[in-house]
């Protein structure tokens, strides 16, 4: 790639920790068999495990299209996403995190192909594998539900299906002018897709073409049910102090409600029986968007399963 062309694709690789894992990361990266140019910006955050030495070897190798952005001390998840989305050159921007991996050698032409052919759309996004690195079990994310393929504002909160190393994305941000509740939450690839629906629609490619693994260290899959409420708990409450149109205002309201409901349920399961209980019959919900209605016998199911634990 010649360094004074900007490439037209830059993929935001974040990583900390992930010596098991970056490899299979950049691979899946510099496997693509793409008809333009494209690079790969890496932000690693001051590992204390080799990951460093790993990436620096494959920026070594692929100097024309391996970016390394080391960092001297932590600088924390978001700042170093931030950071490493500001470095990106590219007319689009895609991601995957250094725990996951690419599985398509098509993936980033058939997203970009799409984007540059519909220049309406903002983003896009594929179906997933999820790994459990512990069993070697895979499941599909999405495979034969139902949901929305042309994805709005509205369509974005009440799903939440966009798996962070599918989204290929128009580079239309201010990275250096995010809303002072982007730097506040652990979400941040949901964020980002809440401001990229902002600016447009998403389209969903229905094939999987990219693994997430579940492992002990993951930001998301090492965590407790309750440090999951209070990220999705917080974010909302970011969300609707940020939007003032009611209609934005009354999807984050409902999907709050069908979270609380989810969160009793899970209390249920974990032997907190009557605050869980408490919590999912005053979050019932059976109007409005049907994504969003609430099922009481999900409360049976938690009752069975804490009676047979």
């Amino acid at each position: 790639m010649n360094p004074q062309v900007n490439p037209l694709v830059s993929v935001c690789m974040i990583t900390y920790n992930h010596e098991e894992y970056i490899q299979k990361a950049i691979e899946g990266v510099l496997m693509q068999q793409f008809n333009s140019h494209f690079e790969l910006v890496i932000g690693e955050d001051c590992s204390t495990d080799p990951t460093r030495v790993i990436c620096e070897r494959f920026a070594q190798q692929h100097i024309n299209i391996l970016r390394l952005l080391p960092s001297e001390r932590n600088l924390g998840m978001m700042p170093n996403f931030i950071r490493t989305l500001q470095a990106c050159k590219g007319k689009y921007i895609a991601l995957c995190e250094g725990d996951d991996y690419w599985t398509d050698p098509l993936k980033l032409q058939k997203q970009v192909d799409f984007l540059e052919a519909n220049p309406e759309y903002v983003f896009t996004f594929h179906d997933c594998m999820i790994l459990n690195q512990k069993t070697g079990q895979q499941r599909i994310r999405i495979g034969d539900k139902s949901i929305d393929t042309r994805i709005d504002l509205i369509s974005l909160i009440i799903q939440k299906n966009i798996s962070t190393a599918s989204l290929v994305f128009r580079n239309v941000l201010d990275f250096n002018a995010l809303p002072g509740w982007f730097m506040k939450i652990r979400n941040g690839d949901y964020g980002l897709c809440v401001l990229l629906a902002e600016r447009g629609t998403g389209h969903y490619i229905p094939e999987p073409m990219s693994v997430y693994r579940v492992h002990d260290g993951g930001v998301w899959s090492g965590s407790g049910y309750e440090s999951v409420y209070r990220a999705d708990s917080e974010f909302y409450g970011y969300l609707s102090s940020y939007f003032t149109d009611q209609n934005v205002k009354q999807a984050i309201k409902a999907k709050m409600q069908y979270v609380n409901f989810n969160y009793g349920i899970n209390k249920i399961r974990h032997g907190q029986v009557l605050s869980g209980l408490y919590l999912a019959g005053k979050n019932l919900r059976f109007y409005g968007d049907y994504r969003l209605r609430t099922k009481p016998r999900k409360i049976a199911s938690a009752l069975k399963t804490w009676l047979q634990n």
